[in-house]
């Protein structure tokens, strides 16, 4: 696989901003995990940046990092409780509260998310992605608001057909 990366970047390096989702659907810091549940189904995604009140990348998280929390529940959970329920009830009413224990989305982000600049080659994001063993690498301006997203599957791009 490094073989094929490095023929493709000789050929012509390609860059981050080549390859990356513009403008990626972000989620606010404090929003609960039920808004984060509904958000990536709604959008088709497996993950997303997390900003601040000022729009500036504070952390990544993924539909992995939640179903964890709904395996595992709350730190005080109890032994049984069943936390993939509550988040899938149509019932707002007693599930409620329930939910709210859960937290937010800082509860479960990562809060050091692999990040790159347009302007950095392909081959050098892909290494960055290996080394953290993760699958998305946000796009950051010079103030660190996102402004792309390139995964694993958009750094095949580069690879010949």
């Amino acid at each position: 696989m490094k073989t094929a990366v490095k023929r493709a970047v000789k050929r012509g390096s390609s860059h981050v901003c080549d390859v990356m989702t513009e403008k990626p659907v972000c989620v606010e810091s404090g929003d609960s995990l039920r808004d984060l549940a509904r958000m990536l189904d709604e959008n088709e995604i497996s993950g997303a940046p997390v900003v601040d009140d000022q729009d500036r990348l504070v952390g990544v998280v993924s539909r992995t990092d939640l179903l964890r929390r709904l395996l595992e529940g709350p730190i005080e959970a109890r032994p049984g409780e069943d936390w993939l329920d509550l988040l899938m009830a149509d019932s707002v009413g007693t599930f409620e509260i329930d939910v709210a224990r859960l937290g937010t989305v800082d509860d479960v982000m990562s809060i050091d998310p692999v990040t790159a600049t347009p302007e950095e080659t392909v081959a050098t994001v892909a290494r960055r992605l290996a080394a953290a063993r993760v699958h998305r690498a946000i796009v950051v301006d010079p103030s660190r608001h996102p402004i792309g997203i390139v995964t694993t599957l958009d750094l095949l791009k580069v690879f010949p057909h």
